[in-house]
């Protein structure tokens, strides 16, 4: 009879992988959806009118500076041919607010430029677990919930390090660190 409720168990653990790899199978499907939604909703608005009247008011010199050159005012930017490039922006320190509003700000700006992929680096605990397209979110906890934790450990060197480690593990062109006095507006993320 032992064998019978072993054999019983490996039924049920492997009933269960299944199910797992295939919601694994469904988010991936379903991120890879959004992601090509949301490269036609960029093509169709750098398409459009109003977007090259927007970005002719925010850069007039470059405009100028292509009329004199004879070429048109608004040329097409392609997409990369593989994956986009990712950069790391380390927001720490924060409130929640302040927080939210980059998050926001950083997912309209792949949706109007998809140029890179943003990895955010957050201490703000009402991040953690959220999930946001096309945006990469870590949560790593403040300097004094880490020295309750781990009270010998050196919460810099836990930061550098977790930077380096998505650098890599993202392919990351390059990191900016956020200033929690005055963090990016959609209007800088896009001029940048």
């Amino acid at each position: 009879m032992p064998e019978a409720d072993d054999l019983a168990l490996a039924r049920w653990e492997v009933a269960t992988l299944t199910g797992r790899l295939r919601s694994v199978e469904a988010e991936r499907d379903a991120a890879l959806e959004e992601r090509d939604r949301h490269r036609r909703l960029m093509l169709a608005l750098r398409g459009s009118r109003s977007y090259r009247i927007g970005r002719a008011l925010t850069d007039p010199m470059a405009v100028l500076r292509r009329i004199r050159r004879g070429r048109p005012a608004a040329q097409r930017r392609r997409l990369p041919a593989g994956p986009a490039p990712a950069r790391v922006y380390v927001a720490v320190g924060l409130d929640r607010d302040a927080s939210h509003a980059l998050v926001r700000a950083l997912r309209q700006r792949i949706v109007v430029d998809g140029d890179h992929l943003p990895v955010v680096v957050t201490d703000q605990p009402s991040l953690r677990g959220l999930q946001v397209p096309g945006v990469v979110l870590e949560y790593l906890p403040d300097p004094e919930t880490w020295r309750r934790h781990d009270p010998g450990a050196d919460w810099e060197a836990l930061l550098a390090g977790r930077v380096a480690q998505l650098c890599r593990d993202h392919r990351a062109s390059g990191a900016a660190v956020i200033d929690p006095r005055d963090p990016p507006t959609l209007a800088r993320l896009l001029s940048n």
